[in-house]
């Protein structure tokens, strides 16, 4: 299963591909400001409409499920988050 930093790398390598130059200044600015956050970018990819492969929503999924399951650091993906991802 992909760890948290390397589904990050993953989902910011299609952003780069795919959003256009202001969201990709955005996820810059961010990560400048508060480093690699998977919920923002997932929620900006959904804000912004655009499609991630299926694959990468459910590993996303997956990987919250897995930390839910052990009680481990919980990956903090919001519930509205969660529900774009699962659809």
């Amino acid at each position: 299963m992909p760890t948290y930093l390397g589904l990050y790398k993953k989902l910011r390598r299609h952003l780069e591909k795919t959003a256009n130059p202001a969201v990709q200044q955005l996820i810059e600015d961010y990560e400048y400001g508060e480093g690699e956050d998977l919920d923002f970018i997932v929620s900006l990819a959904f804000e912004k409409q655009i499609e991630l492969p299926e694959i990468l929503c459910e590993q996303l999924v997956a990987l919250q499920d897995d930390y839910v399951k052990t009680g481990d650091y919980p990956l903090l993906l919001s519930e509205t988050t969660r529900q774009y991802l699962r659809q």
